[in-house]
């Protein structure tokens, strides 16, 4: 697409209310889309320092994926050589790139472009954003209070406040200290209505 191209997406999205994700992993095709005025970019793998900053500047959110590079990365050898070949270079440059953003202090938030890897270990992000220099209670945030304001959703949720929905999670730990206890969520609630609750020892 050319940047007009991806200009006038991106007015009309939100012209309607919308937000607008870029999918994308290459520096120059995300450059052009935050100039433009996406909301966030998703994987970024070959995000320069340079554009790190414009995103910095303009108030766009990277949402990392750093499980999704994982997954396909450490199992390469799958792939025919020229797609493991990218998996591979997509994996070691991730890795630069977030500590990057990190440092610079762009806007983080959370998502696992699940399916690439199985549903249901969204939380081995974690370990992986804080093993890449982030902290944990950004790392925490980022799923939370950052999505939520990412997602134009952040009056009702991603807070525990007075008048939001009562959305919590719990596990047995600090994740402050062991961001790792998040991958072990023993209580659930959504909306106020309790939907799984930790099992209590058999005296």
């Amino acid at each position: 697409m050319t940047p007009e191209e991806i200009s006038a997406l991106i007015d009309e999205a939100h012209r309607l209310r919308k937000k607008v994700a870029a999918h994308c992993h290459g520096d120059r095709a995300a450059r052009d889309a935050i100039l433009a005025g996406v909301d966030s970019i998703e994987h970024g793998s070959f995000l320069s320092e340079e554009t790190l900053s414009l995103m910095k500047a303009k108030g766009t959110s990277l949402v990392p994926t750093l499980l999704a590079g994982e997954w396909t990365g450490g199992r390469a050898d799958k792939f025919p050589p020229e797609i493991a070949a990218k998996a591979r270079a997509a994996l070691a440059a991730r890795s630069t790139m977030f500590r990057a953003a990190v440092r610079l202090g762009v806007k983080i938030g959370f998502g696992t472009d699940s399916a690439v890897s199985p549903h249901g270990v969204n939380a081995k992000e974690f370990a992986l954003m804080t093993g890449l220099g982030m902290p944990a209670i950004a790392a925490l945030k980022s799923a939370t209070s950052a999505d939520a304001e990412l997602l134009g959703i952040a009056a009702r949720v991603g807070t525990l406040e007075a008048g939001k929905l009562a959305d919590i999670v719990a596990m047995p730990g600090d994740p402050t200290q062991d961001i790792k206890v998040t991958e072990r969520v023993s209580f659930v609630m959504k909306e106020g209505k309790l939907l799984k609750e930790a099992k209590r020892p058999t005296p």
